[in-house]
């Protein structure tokens, strides 16, 4: 593939999981990744608590806007991640230009209740689920992947990350 990999991560509402994965995927892949967001229904406002712990570990943020993905249209990508939840019954994004496609389902932060101890945890829980992803990513020989063998790995990728999380 070329470098840098172009992924367009996708969520309903672009105002976490997907922004949190955005600026990881641009932070961690230091020129290798090239990362985008966004939602089919976006909320039109980045949750605080994802741009705060985006800014507790060190990971810069641009200009974050939760946007729709009807902006991106046209648009060439070698890699579509789906971050919804939906085994929480959400519906997920279709991205339908021929391109990678992979689900990394994580559940939504911003649903979480409860104390505040609380709902940062699962906004921390699920920057730790998405950096242990990336960080895998990284690891693979990226520039020699072909379509195919990228739509395994981050098939890979996810399963095994989920098999760790659920035991």
């Amino acid at each position: 593939m070329e470098m840098p990999l172009n992924l367009l991560f996708l969520c309903t509402g672009n105002s976490c999981r997907s922004i949190i994965a955005e600026a990881l995927a641009n932070h961690l892949g230091a020129g290798r990744l090239r990362a985008h967001s966004a939602g089919s229904h976006p909320t039109g406002e980045v949750h605080p608590r994802a741009l705060a712990v985006l800014a507790g570990h060190g990971v810069p943020v641009a200009a974050p806007s939760s946007k729709s993905m009807d902006d991106l249209e046209g648009e060439h990508f070698d890699a579509v991640i789906t971050v919804c939840d939906a085994a929480a019954g959400e519906a997920c994004p279709i991205w339908l230009a021929d391109t990678s496609k992979s689900h990394w389902g994580l559940p939504d932060p911003a649903a979480a209740r409860g104390s505040d101890e609380r709902i940062d945890a699962a906004f921390e829980a699920t920057y730790q689920a998405l950096q242990a992803r990336l960080v895998s990513l990284l690891e693979l020989e990226l520039e020699t992947l072909r379509p195919l063998a990228l739509t395994a790995w981050l098939r890979k990728i996810h399963e095994s990350h989920s098999a760790r999380t659920s035991a």
